[in-house]
């Protein structure tokens, strides 16, 4: 065979296969889209923190179930990717887990608390301020202003 005759049957080849290609990437593309919301996204990352296997497992069943049962709207979803921008992926790293779970800014950062204002005095704020904890499993109306 010549090389001219095998580019026509590779150019045959992506002329008839090429919108069968198209179409399966978008259907996939559309099928992922649909999967996982800004929401679930950030759960997620705060379950990789849990320990692997059952426990880990268990948060994200109850995260899919959560969000499913709530019908979050768009301002939600809209407040959840603003989260995604701040609370790292932590990717099984203990230390990230650490500062997810453990600090102000870390829980703040992934929306698991609020601030606190920072004390003022004379100058203006002082001080290290806190922050209050969000517990939504024992208050699921309690939801951070956007």
């Amino acid at each position: 065979m010549t090389p001219g005759g095998v580019r026509a049957i590779l150019r045959r080849l992506m002329q008839t296969r090429l919108p069968l290609v198209l179409a399966l990437g978008l259907v996939l593309a559309l099928g992922a889209a649909g999967c996982s919301s800004p929401c679930q996204d950030l759960a997620n990352r705060v379950c990789q923190c849990e320990a692997e296997g059952q426990v880990r497992t268990n948060c994200n069943t109850n995260v899919k179930a959560r969000i499913r049962a709530s019908a979050l709207g768009q301002s939600e979803q809209d407040y959840c990717s603003g989260l995604l921008g701040t609370c790292p992926d932590p990717n099984g790293d203990v230390n990230m887990c650490a500062y997810m779970l453990n600090t102000c800014p870390g829980k703040v950062a992934c929306g698991l608390a609020i601030p606190e204002p920072a004390p003022t005095g004379p100058t203006g704020p002082t001080g290290p301020y806190g922050c209050t904890n969000l517990e939504v499993a024992a208050d699921p109306a309690v939801t951070p202003a956007p």
